[in-house]
C-alpha cells in the first residue's frame, strides 16, 4: 500500500535531512513550504519532493492544504523536526494493511538533548498516520487529527528533537504564543497572576516533571514562562485596535462635524474602511466625503438608536472613537459590540471605554480635544496640515443654481442658532442689516438660511417682499451648503452654518456671545471674528446670566456692514 507523507516547512534546514532520511519507505513526499529562505527547499529536492507553497495562516489550514495534494489513500503527517524510528518504518508498512481507518503513533520529546518521560510529555500519542478523506487537522496550535472511523494504535516512537537548545525553544514559543494569543479569554489579570505558578507546580511536582532531574526543572520553568508569555499577549490584543474598519460617533452639532472632517485622511491611512454614525441633522456633513465608506444614520428616539446599533453589528465594526461626550454615546458603543472604544471620560467614559480624554473643559480649542482623543488610537498621527473638508453632489449644485436663477453676487445670512439667545444676534439687528445690504449692494441675490422650526420666526415683510431675497429657511441642509460654497459673503451667529462657510473659506463675519471664539471658532483666516470679550464673556450659558445680554446688544449692524464690505 502506496502512502503520502506530508511535512511542513519554513526555514528548517537543520532538522529536514533527517526527516527526509526516514521516510524514505514513503512513494510520495510532499512539502508545503511557507517561504523558506534558507537552504530548506534545496534539500528537500534532492529527496524527491514535490514542493508547494503556502502562507502560513495557522498550522491546521497548511497542513489541510497538504493533505489536499496528496495522491495516495495513506497520509503519513511527520513535522520537521521529526525522525521515523526504523522499528516504526517497518511497522507503518504492515499497518496500512490493516482494517484500520488512522493511527495513534507514540511520540517521544527530546529537549534540550535529552529525552523527556514525565512532566506531561511522557504520553505522547498522537494520530499521524491516516487514510486520506478520513481525517482533517483542527485547530491552530496543537492542531489535531479529527478522524471518522476506526482507530488503532502503533506501539514504535516517532522521535522528536522539539528543542535542541534554548534559542530554538524561545523562538516556537514566540510563534506558538502569537497564535494563541489571538483567543482572548476572560479574566486575563488573574491568569497572568496564578496560571504561570500553577503550570510549574502541574508539571514540575504532579505530572513528576522532577523525575526528569534538571531538563524537567527547566521545561517546567520554560513552560510557566510561556504561559506567561501568552497571556500577556492576550491583554495586548484585548488593546489592540482593529485597522480593518473605523467607526466615528460624530458630534450632534453640525459645527463640529465640519471639524471633524479635518481628520479623515489621516485617519485613512490607518484604517481600511472609515463608517460615520451621525445624528439626521449632520448626515449630509459627511456627504459624497471619499474618505468615508459609509453613514449610520441614528434616526430620533429608541427605534432610531436599536436600528443604527444593528447596522454597526451588520458591519462588524471593532474599533470606534466617539466625539460625543455624553452616557448614550458611549453605551452606543457597547450595544454595537464594537472591542475597542474610546472618547471622552465625561459621563462614565473612564469607565465605560477601553480608553478615555479627561478633557479640561473650555481651556482649549475643540479641534485640539478631538486630536487628542484620536490620539488615544495611536500616537502617531500626523494632524499637523488638517483642514475641514465637505464635498458637494456637483449635478445637485448645478441644478439649484440653476432653479434660482441667480443673478449677481450671493449673500447668505444666518440669524439663528440652536444653542440659545446667548449666542444669538437680536433679529432687528439682522433686519436692520440687511436693509443696509439691499440698499448697498443692488445686483445680489440675499439668502436667508434657517433650520424647519426657525421657519416660524416673523421676519419683516417688507425685506421678504424684495425679489432679491430669497427665504429658504427649512431647507435641505445640503441646499444650505450649496448656497454658502457659492456665497462672496455669509453672515451669522456662531453656529453649524458658519463652521460650513469656514470649511468653504467663504469670506464670513461670524457674531459672538456666550462662548469664546477660541474654544469652539473658525480655523481659517477668511471668518472675521466680532466678540467685545466684556467683562461678563464669556459664560458659556444658554441665557444671560443678568439678563441684558450686553455682550450681543452692543454689537451695531453699521459694525457688522462694515466688515460684511470688504
Amino acid at each position: 500500500m502506496k502512502i503520502s507523507a506530508v511535512i511542513i516547512t519554513y526555514n528548517e534546514e537543520k532538522n529536514i535531512k533527517r526527516c527526509l532520511d526516514s521516510i524514505k519507505f514513503c512513494s510520495e513526499i510532499i512539502i508545503i513550504d511557507s517561504g523558506s529562505t534558507d537552504k530548506t527547499l534545496s534539500i528537500a529536492k534532492k529527496y524527491g519532493a514535490k514542493v508547494f507553497y503556502k502562507e502560513f495562516t495557522d498550522y491546521s489550514s497548511v497542513k489541510n492544504f497538504g493533505i489536499s495534494k496528496a495522491k495516495n489513500q495513506w497520509v503519513l503527517s511527520i513535522d520537521a523536526d521529526e525522525e521515523i524510528s526504523l522499528s516504526l518504518q517497518q511497522e507503518i508498512i504492515r499497518a496500512v494493511e490493516n482494517n484500520y481507518d488512522g493511527y495513534y503513533i507514540r511520540r517521544i520529546n527530546y529537549f534540550l538533548g535529552k529525552p523527556i518521560k514525565h512532566g506531561g510529555w511522557g504520553s505522547d500519542y498522537q494520530l499521524r498516520l491516516f487514510k486520506k478523506g478520513k481525517g482533517i487537522f483542527t485547530g491552530a496550535v496543537h492542531e489535531s487529527i479529527k478522524l471518522q472511523g476506526k482507530v488503532g494504535y502503533l506501539k514504535e516512537p516517532i522521535l522528536h528533537y522539539s528543542y535542541t537548545d534554548s534559542k530554538s525553544y524561545f523562538e516556537k514559543m514566540n510563534r506558538y504564543t502569537s497564535i494563541q494569543a489571538e483567543k482572548l479569554k476572560p479574566l486575563l489579570f488573574f491568569k497572568l497572576l496564578f496560571s504561570p505558578f500553577f503550570k510549574f507546580i502541574k508539571m514540575f511536582f504532579l505530572k513528576l516533571g522532577f523525575l526528569d532531574g534538571l531538563h524537567g526543572f527547566i521545561l517546567a520553568i520554560y513552560s510557566s514562562f510561556s504561559e506567561f508569555v501568552k497571556i500577556s499577549k492576550m491583554i495586548e490584543n484585548k488593546n489592540k485596535i482593529n485597522t480593518d474598519t473605523l467607526l466615528i460617533r460624530a458630534p450632534n452639532w453640525i459645527g463640529d462635524c465640519v471639524m471633524v472632517t479635518s481628520f479623515l485622511p489621516e485617519l485613512k491611512k490607518k484604517f481600511n474602511k472609515i463608517f460615520i454614525a451621525a445624528k439626521s441633522n449632520t448626515v449630509h456633513v459627511f456627504s459624497n466625503n471619499p474618505y468615508v465608506d459609509g453613514i449610520i444614520e441614528i434616526k430620533p428616539g429608541f427605534r432610531g438608536f436599536i436600528s443604527a446599533v444593528s447596522e454597526v453589528r451588520i458591519n462588524k465594526i471593532k474599533t470606534a472613537v466617539s466625539f460625543k461626550p455624553s452616557l448614550s454615546s458611549h453605551l452606543f458603543l457597547i450595544f454595537s459590540g464594537v472591542k475597542f472604544k474610546c472618547g471622552y471620560a465625561d459621563d462614565m467614559g473612564w469607565l465605560l471605554l477601553n480608553k478615555s480624554y479627561k478633557r479640561k473643559k473650555y481651556k482649549t480649542h475643540v479641534i485640539n480635544e478631538y486630536k487628542n482623543i484620536l490620539y488615544l488610537l495611536d500616537n502617531f498621527f500626523n494632524f499637523s496640515n488638517i483642514k475641514q473638508e465637505l464635498f458637494i453632489d456637483v449635478n445637485k449644485e448645478k441644478k439649484l443654481l440653476k432653479d434660482f436663477k441667480i443673478s449677481g453676487k450671493i449673500f447668505t445670512i444666518a440669524p439663528f442658532t440652536a444653542y440659545g439667545p446667548a449666542k444669538q444676534w437680536p433679529l432687528h439687528f439682522f433686519e436692520e442689516l440687511i436693509f443696509k445690504i439691499l440698499k448697498k449692494k443692488k445686483n445680489i441675490s440675499l439668502f436667508i438660511l434657517g433650520s424647519f422650526k426657525e421657519k416660524e420666526i416673523k421676519i419683516s415683510d417688507d425685506i421678504l417682499k424684495d425679489k432679491r431675497v430669497k427665504d429658504v429657511r427649512g431647507c435641505d441642509l445640503q441646499y444650505a451648503m450649496i448656497l454658502i460654497k457659492n456665497s462672496c459673503c455669509f453672515i451669522g451667529n456662531d453656529s453649524g452654518l458658519a463652521h460650513i462657510a469656514d470649511a468653504f473659506r467663504v469670506p464670513s463675519v461670524i457674531i459672538y456671545g456666550a462662548i469664546p471664539p477660541d474654544w469652539a471658532g473658525p480655523l481659517n483666516k477668511t471668518s472675521k471674528i466680532i466678540y467685545k470679550n466684556l467683562s461678563c464673556q464669556p459664560c458659556f450659558e444658554k441665557k444671560c446670566p443678568y439678563g441684558h445680554y450686553e455682550c450681543l446688544n452692543s454689537i451695531k449692524p453699521e459694525e457688522v456692514l462694515k466688515y460684511s464690505s470688504r
